[in-house]
């Protein structure tokens, strides 16, 4: 347990909530999920499966019916993969990630990973013993070819990259996606692809997919879900795409723990990539107009400087000129002003002047959070 340390965005979570106690209003931009209720037709299609008694263990690989809808949905995109050799569903993303590490990575390992990156890649390597080292990316997450060459050693095992990325919003570009690829070719360590936001991608802009450079699989683990896409993140499911090799052994590992994802919820996804998906697009554009309005008026403040994002829904302005650290300047915001926010360092030690927002609100309420965020600043 002293692996684990506790949670860097913890203290100020629990201050938000003693303050909404005391009858205080806050603005949440620190909430990683979408506001939008799941479609309907994929809770009616979990309501049915549970009435026509599909309440019992899976195969702990997953139900055919949704391994087969994954690997349609990839067809569609042009990539080819196996859905029952290539594929295991698992109770969320996380899961699929926490697992697809311990098959692979050894206590004592390095694992690089592009930062600023989401704190929990951290955690679940510590607990496996493993070293986190990151390489900072520059402004706009775009990668330092040197600087990541410079990282490489024979104690490298594994990399982790995470584009549409968390916190920052940014892509990677095929040329990007490609140098990584490479890199992993000639110095046999394994990629971790986080592709959770890859459906939120603004400007007519494409993420490429890992899989797309490495159709065999044979250096990399593709980890998604249907939280983000979906706006399914109660709901648990996830799932990894990799060679038979790396999945059987994840399959093993779910055998011994949580032996499947929920059966009923399979159905549910089954229905979400089959189904009709407009509701993807009408959330994507949602969002598009969210992300250039508070990108507009995180800019509008004197000492502010905020990128506008690629995909994802966060937005991580940097707060340099203001002279504070991140979990002061947060903590402040929160009392003075009732905006709840991401401090940056706990996304990588070189980010103690950003703070991450999440965009995942309405119009309204962004206005609102920052005009009165505005107000504060400019006092100080």
């Amino acid at each position: 347990m002293e692996r684990i340390p506790p949670s860097g965005t913890l203290k100020i979570y629990d201050l938000a909530c003693k303050l909404e106690s005391q009858g205080k209003n806050v603005y949440h931009f620190e909430v990683g999920q979408p506001d939008f209720p799941t479609p309907r037709n994929i809770v009616d299609a979990a309501i049915d499966a549970m009435h026509n008694g599909m309440t019992r263990y899976t195969s702990s690989r997953g139900i055919n019916q949704l391994l087969d809808a994954i690997e349609a949905s990839y067809k569609k995109r042009g990539i080819s993969i196996d859905g029952r050799e290539n594929v295991v569903v698992t109770p969320g993303a996380k899961m699929a990630l926490f697992q697809g590490f311990l098959a692979a990575i050894d206590s004592g390992d390095d694992v690089l990973l592009l930062s600023p990156s989401w704190p929990t890649y951290k955690v679940m390597l510590r607990i496996l013993g493993a070293k986190p080292v990151d390489v900072p990316t520059s402004t706009g997450y775009e990668i330092d070819e040197e600087e990541l060459k410079c990282h490489m050693s024979r104690s490298v095992t594994a990399m982790i990259v995470n584009a549409p990325n968390n916190p920052t919003g940014g892509v990677l570009s095929k040329d990007n996606m490609k140098l990584i690829h490479d890199l992993s070719v000639d110095n046999d360590f394994v990629i971790y692809s986080d592709e959770i936001y890859e459906s939120l991608v603004y400007d007519e802009c494409h993420q490429t997919s890992m899989l797309e450079l490495d159709p065999t699989m044979e250096n990399t683990c593709v980890i998604s879900g249907f939280s983000k896409a979906y706006s399914m993140t109660g709901w648990r499911l996830g799932y990894a795409i990799g060679n038979p090799e790396t999945i059987n052994n994840m399959i093993r590992i779910q055998q011994n723990t949580t032996s499947c994802a929920t059966s009923f919820v399979q159905a549910a996804g089954v229905e979400a990539l089959v189904g009709d998906q407009s509701f993807v697009e009408s959330m994507k554009s949602e969002f598009q107009i969210r992300r250039d309005e508070i990108v507009r008026l995180l800019n509008e403040i004197d000492d502010v400087e905020c990128m506008k994002p690629k995909g994802a829904f966060y937005v991580f302005p940097d707060f340099a000129k203001i002279g504070l650290t991140s979990n002061t300047l947060a903590e402040l915001l929160l009392k003075k002003t009732g905006v709840t926010t991401a401090p940056g360092i706990v996304f990588g030690d070189e980010y103690d002047t950003h703070l991450r927002f999440s965009y995942a609100t309405s119009v309204e309420l962004i206005r609102e959070g920052i005009g009165k965020m505005r107000e504060f600043l400019e006092t100080l």
